[in-house]
């Protein structure tokens, strides 16, 4: 049964070592990963915050397309999905009226003419200006120089208060305006009839107002583009009464603009409305800037024009705001003047089909990655301190559990042994007072005899007992009862070769005592003299018991201020490994003869020997023979008295 329990017990300390083996080297081998290598892993962490930049920049970018009111527009545009096909591009030519336009130009005299006229009318001397006006028109060669002086003519009949003659210079004209005739990009037909309406009758003035609204849509009347277009088409449209008319003008210019539009995409149509209500963006050579478009409720399309600057300026300003961008790592947009310090760390990401895209980079790339390695490092290093405790913890358990299996199986070996060395001299000293008491035994001599034997055997049954309090008392934590006091060391050595050679005759053994004083060394030692008594029959037992031998050395010396006793046999000796666990308690070395013993002999010679405040060892033989234990005692340092 003791031997199924051994095995058993082997077995699950193995089993302890080999799991605490296992985890120790799984620890290792995650520590020693490519993916916990403090370069790779830095680089992959810095890597991966870079992405995590970009993703984020482009997320945001995301984000500001959908919000509808996320920039303001220039000049927006405003159409139906229905019209489209309405505004398809129209090939480009000529205006219809570029002829005419060409052959406008006049004599030095007209211009010096038209030049007075205009000088005389700033300065208010109308008359004149008007006759100066009149000589140009004579000498006018074309509609649109005859135009130009009759603007004048108008201005000044005007002023002059002469309606008629006002009109009488419109109607000298008006037949033959076709409305592109342009001067500094003044429309002349358009300049004329404002200049003549006051002076005409209200039929008269719708009537000149429908003809301009017709060149207007007809495209017949020429005028320039942006605010100066608007301001005349205005003017128009209040030529009358009521909004019909400026109303038509609005839409036409509306289509219109959404005509040129049209023509500049390279496409040549408007833009579809998206099927989500995010911005779309494209370059727009005519305009220098992005034409931005998207989805305005379920049918209409809102358009408009932003710049890039403007739009990435407004973009980075909310990245800030937001701070998505990461410290250390900056974008660069290509934006004029807008270089970025720092080492470029990821390729140009784009952000929309315009042409709009940034670069990411990095103050420090090499020391953002050291930095996340550390980071890595301390984690290596933390698995290799887990490892190592892993490995010492189950090391540790192991030993444990090994130790407290032998201790068990030592208690057990010792509680056996305990019951036979007690029952061996009780079972003796019954006998011989059995024999005493029934007169087996009549001569003095053979009496004697028996009660010397009887005293021997008390006197090992007192030992066993003592030795078994003692360690009983050793193991509560509480210390041997010694009576220490100060004996002269000859004094003491004597008493010591007096008890080993009473002892050497009880057992019959051939001892060998040099226990005598150096004189030149005589001093004194604070001992308790039954207790090194007692621990020195302690290892002379030992020595009879398990040397194999009999005969046996006990030696005293003084060196370095202590007292060396040595107890020497010529026996088989202790092996150089269990030399350190002799004195341990149930530490039994297996004797030649088979005598047993309770294992706690020398057990107890360690403890009297530390409790005189020396220690108790197993030597190297001299001559590699045999066992050689010693007790180390320190000696009382002698006082000086003074005379």
């Amino acid at each position: 049964m003791a031997a199924v329990r051994r095995v058993r017990g082997q077995r699950w300390e193995f089993a302890v070592a080999l799991l605490g083996g296992l985890s120790s080297a799984l620890l290792l081998a995650v520590a020693l990963a490519p993916a916990n290598d403090p370069e790779l892993a830095g680089r992959a962490s810095f890597a991966q915050a870079a992405r995590s930049a970009e993703d984020a920049v482009v997320t945001e970018w995301e984000r500001l397309r959908a919000e509808p009111d996320a920039f303001e527009l220039g000049e927006p545009h405003s159409w139906r999905d229905g019209e489209l096909a309405a505004l398809a591009r129209v090939a480009p030519a000529d205006p219809p009226n570029a002829k005419s336009r060409a052959a406008t130009s006049e004599s030095v005299v007209f211009e010096l003419l038209v030049s007075e006229a205009q000088r005389l009318e700033a300065l208010g001397q109308l008359a004149e200006a008007r006759s100066a006006a009149l000589d140009a028109k004579a000498q006018a060669q074309h509609p649109a120089g005859r135009a130009r002086a009759t603007l004048v003519v108008i201005r000044c009949a005007r002023g002059l208060g002469d309606a008629d003659a006002a009109r009488e210079a419109w109607s000298a004209v008006e037949g033959e305006l076709t409305g592109a005739e342009v001067d500094a990009d003044v429309p002349l037909l358009a300049a004329c009839a404002l200049a003549v309406a006051p002076a005409l009758s209200d039929d008269a003035r719708a009537a000149l107002q429908a003809r301009l609204v017709a060149g207007v849509t007809s495209g017949a009347l020429e005028l320039s583009e942006g605010a100066a277009r608007q301001a005349w088409l205005e003017r128009i449209g209040s030529l009358t009464p009521g909004d019909s008319a400026g109303a038509q003008l609005r839409e036409h210019q509306r289509v219109r603009q959404l005509e040129l539009l049209a023509r500049a995409r390279p496409s040549g149509r408007l833009p579809e409305r998206p099927n989500d209500g995010a911005w779309r963006f494209e370059p727009h050579p005519a305009r220098h800037a992005l034409l931005a478009w998207r989805a305005d409720g379920a049918e209409r399309v809102l358009a408009g024009f932003v710049t890039r600057a403007d739009l990435l300026a407004n973009f980075v300003a909310r990245l800030a705001q937001r701070k998505l961008v990461p410290d250390g790592f900056a974008l660069d947009f290509g934006l004029p003047g807008g270089a970025v310090p720092g080492e470029r760390v990821r390729e140009r990401r784009e952000l929309d089909a315009a042409d709009l895209g940034f670069e990411l980079f990095h103050e420090d790339p090499n020391a953002a990655i050291a930095q996340a390695g550390q980071r890595v490092a301390l984690l290596r290093g933390a698995l290799f301190l887990t490892a190592a405790l892993s490995a010492g913890a189950s090391f540790a358990t192991f030993r444990a559990l090994r130790r407290g299996r032998r201790l068990a199986e030592l208690k057990s070996s010792f509680v056996a042994s305990v019951s036979h060395e007690l029952r061996t001299p009780v079972a003796s000293i019954l006998m011989l007072a059995e024999n005493l008491e029934e007169n087996r035994v009549s001569e003095p001599a053979a009496r004697e005899r028996y009660a010397s034997l009887i005293r021997r055997e008390a006197e090992r049954l007192r030992r066993l007992v003592a030795d078994v309090l003692d360690f009983s008392r050793l193991e509560r934590g509480r210390q041997l009862e010694l009576r220490r006091e100060s004996r002269a060391l000859d004094a003491l050595l004597a008493e010591l070769s007096y008890a080993a050679r009473e002892w050497a005759h009880r057992h019959g053994v051939e001892l060998s005592l040099e226990l005598a004083a150096d004189s030149a060394t005589s001093t004194s030692v604070n001992v308790d003299a039954e207790a090194l008594r007692r621990a020195l029959e302690n290892l002379l037992d030992n020595a009879r018991k398990h040397s194999g031998s009999n005969q046996i050395a006990l030696s005293a010396s003084t060196q370095s201020g202590a007292l060396h006793l040595e107890v020497r046999d010529r026996g088989r000796g202790i092996p150089v490994e269990q030399r350190a666990k002799v004195f341990e308690p149930f530490e039994r070395l297996e004797s030649t003869n088979g005598a047993g013993g309770a294992g706690l002999g020398l057990a107890i010679v360690r403890e009297i020997a530390r409790e005189h405040g020396g220690e108790a060892r197993a030597l190297e033989p001299l001559d590699g023979v045999g066992a050689r234990l010693s007790i180390e005692l320190p000696l009382e340092q002698p006082t000086e008295s003074g005379a």
